[in-house]
């Protein structure tokens, strides 16, 4: 009998929460059979692109012409398509969000303080108008840098396609609701300003003395819960709020995204207001990954299905998963790069590469609980199928390995482990099974794959019966 075994991470209302565990594996969802989940497929590894040489965080990524321009701690560089590495210098601040725009032929840089930063023609040069304001997020919109002013409800523009130019009065201020603005930022030329809690909506009017209005009746009472949350993909915004769910625009308005499953999660972080996301598009799907470093956990949202999963990293100096290892991401040279949040690598998301930093994906399924009406349920035999015969030609892979446990109480503790073959290169009827798994009144099976192969869930099938109460 084939069981409900593939599927997102808390999919539904799970009252077993520490169930329903997905990841480094996301769903394939089949839409000719009313969407039915055909398979879960193993995550994009981290393939080595660049080393700036710098042991820090990738603090953000900036595509301009055909350079990608890189905060790594307080150095700024540029990396060419080839991943060679060129140093520009150096700002005042080696920690914390940066944010970086272009106006055409120079790069804004701004990291909250009262200094900003100028690339133009390779060169990194301080913006010298001392109108400047202190300021942690910029956009572009109709020749203008726009930026946010630090603890304010105000922001500001730059002179015409000049980031060097700053007027004392070219400043605006949210006015539907007296909050700060934490973050700003173009979508299809209209100028979305959202303030910790409410969020309006701008245009550009023409006007001599200040060339963007609100726009009548494109307010929300929704705020945004982490500054460097917010990010563009398939022509909307996304962000997540200061009620810890994440949103989407859709016109004026704000749809969610998250579920009330994985929102408990997040409600049960110390801190969410360090989180930092972006979207893009691997494989084919749409993702939204959003990372709250303080707890160290990723959270990606694939608006393809409409499914969540976790992403985790390997960190050797706790020899165990946290985060993902993407801090902040690009689209460059038709590549989805990526850079690390501890040691200045930039790496290639590659559906081919089955390692983060040269470090084994743990990859994880647990599923929804199994219950008869509280009957003690016989498993005689649980079989995978998998994508079989995956294994590698020397090296760790080799013989990949299918780990099975189980939880009887509700995912507080876990059976010993057993082990099954996947499948050596070119072993493709390899059936994946364990038989004589003991009885159970409610059971969630789980299922780890940590060789770096390529994992293919298709399904998973029971041979049980119901017993006595």
């Amino acid at each position: 009998m084939e069981i409900p075994f593939v599927g997102g991470s808390y999919a539904g209302r799970s009252l077993v929460l520490n169930a329903q565990e997905c990841t480094n594996l996301f769903p394939v969802i089949d839409p000719t059979a009313g969407k039915k989940v055909r398979a879960l497929y193993g995550t994009s590894g981290c393939k080595a692109f660049a080393d700036l040489a710098v042991e820090n965080v990738v603090r953000g990524m900036y595509v301009f012409d055909d350079l990608i321009y890189v905060v790594c701690g307080s150095y700024v560089k540029s990396v060419n398509a080839a991943g060679v590495v060129t140093d520009l210098g150096e700002i005042a601040t080696a920690t914390g969000n940066v944010s970086m725009s272009d106006n055409g032929t120079q790069i804004i840089i701004v990291d909250g303080t009262a200094v900003g930063y100028l690339v133009e023609a390779g060169v990194l040069a301080v913006i010298s108008d001392g109108d400047y304001p202190a300021s942690s997020r910029v956009t572009f919109q109709d020749g203008y840098f726009i930026v946010t002013e630090t603890d304010s409800g105000r922001i500001w523009i730059s002179g015409l396609y000049d980031g060097d130019s700053w007027d004392a009065l070219d400043y605006a201020t949210a006015e539907a609701r007296p909050d700060d603005v934490v973050a700003v930022e173009s979508s299809s030329r209209e100028l979305w300003v959202l303030g910790t809690k409410s969020t309006e909506v701008y245009y550009n009017s023409g006007n001599a003395d200040f060339p963007f209005e609100r726009l009548p009746g494109a307010f929300l009472e929704l705020g945004i819960g982490a500054e460097d949350s917010v990010a563009k993909g398939d022509l909307a915004l996304w962000w997540l709020t200061d009620k810890i769910e994440v949103v989407r625009s859709k016109g004026y308005s704000a749809q969610k995204v998250s579920t009330e499953t994985v929102e408990y999660q997040w409600s049960l972080y110390a801190r969410v207001d360090d989180a930092k996301a972006f979207f893009y598009t691997d494989a084919g799907h749409k993702f939204y990954q959003i990372t709250f470093p303080t707890e160290n956990k990723t959270w990606v949202y694939d608006m393809s299905t409409g499914f969540w999963h976790e992403r985790k990293s390997y960190q050797a100096a706790v020899a165990q998963p946290g985060r993902h290892r993407a801090n902040c991401h690009v689209w460059f040279d038709y590549k989805n790069i990526v850079g690390d949040y501890e040691n200045g690598k930039l790496y290639e998301l590659d559906m081919s590469t089955f390692t983060d930093n040269d470090q084994g994906i743990r990859r994880v399924r647990a599923a929804q609980v199994i219950s008869e009406e509280r009957l003690n349920i016989f498993y005689h035999r649980f079989e995978l199928e998998f994508e079989a015969g995956v294994g590698t030609v020397v090296g760790d892979g080799v013989n990949p390995k299918a780990v099975l446990d189980w939880s009887d109480d509700g995912a507080k503790t876990w059976s010993n482990e057993l082990w099954a073959d996947i499948g050596r290169i070119g072993e493709y009827q390899t059936r994946v099974k364990w038989n004589r798994l003991g009885r159970a009144r409610s059971r969630v099976f789980r299922v780890v794959v940590s060789d770096p192969v390529k994992v293919v869930i298709v399904g998973a099938y029971i041979d049980a019966e119901a017993g006595d109460a």
